[in-house]
């Protein structure tokens, strides 16, 4: 297929990155780095500090912000306890490099998304609990029917199946989860709104 030259000239274009997206993609990539590093676990959060501290002095404070956002857009309400505290960590002495952080603001934020993971899990067990009291009875005929027509019942498998099976808990988990995280989102939109 034969191009224009005009044509051929506004491709070129396209293809060529200028200076600033060549910069903006060092950047990401000096910064995805540090931070893979970090979240594998072959950085401590003070070797990640220094690293974000080095880019900020040579490419602009943003780098700051920049690292922040990629490490608050991993939360999950389902991430270990371990690894949210990580990320905490990090968003934290990353707060630190800023002339004019909101240490304290980030602090109770994150302990907020604390207490909201606590909360969401304690609930949930609750519920599970509750269920499986409910639930035990039926459990315990069906196991003693197949006891009397001579066939064996794992009454835990039995249990655990009924569990998955049942639309009430389905719906609670899906209504749970749900009001769980437009709640996280709302945090993580005000943490985002600092930074």
């Amino acid at each position: 297929m034969d191009l224009s030259p005009r044509a051929q000239e506004r491709l070129a274009r396209i293809g060529a990155l200028s200076e600033a997206e060549l910069r903006q993609l060092r950047l990401d990539k000096e910064l995805e780095g540090a931070l893979s590093r970090y979240f594998t676990g072959t950085a401590t959060t003070e070797e990640l500090w220094q690293q974000v501290k080095a880019l900020s002095e040579v490419d602009g404070p943003d780098i700051i912000k920049l690292a922040q956002q990629k490490i608050t857009a991993t939360l999950r309400l389902q991430m270990s306890a371990e690894d949210f505290e990580k990320r905490k960590a990090a968003l934290l002495a990353l707060e630190t490099l800023k002339k004019a952080g909101k240490y304290s603001a980030l602090e109770l934020l994150m302990g907020s998304i604390v207490s909201l993971r606590q909360r969401y899990n304690d609930v949930k067990q609750q519920a599970l609990e509750q269920v499986r009291e409910q639930m035990q009875a039926q459990v315990q005929a069906a196991t003693e029917q197949a006891r009397r027509q001579g066939t064996f019942a794992d009454s835990a498998s039995t249990m655990d199946a009924a569990l998955k099976a049942s639309p009430e808990w389905r719906d609670f988990v899906m209504r749970h989860d749900a009001a769980a995280q437009k709640t996280l989102d709302d945090y993580i939109g005000r943490i985002k709104a600092l930074l």
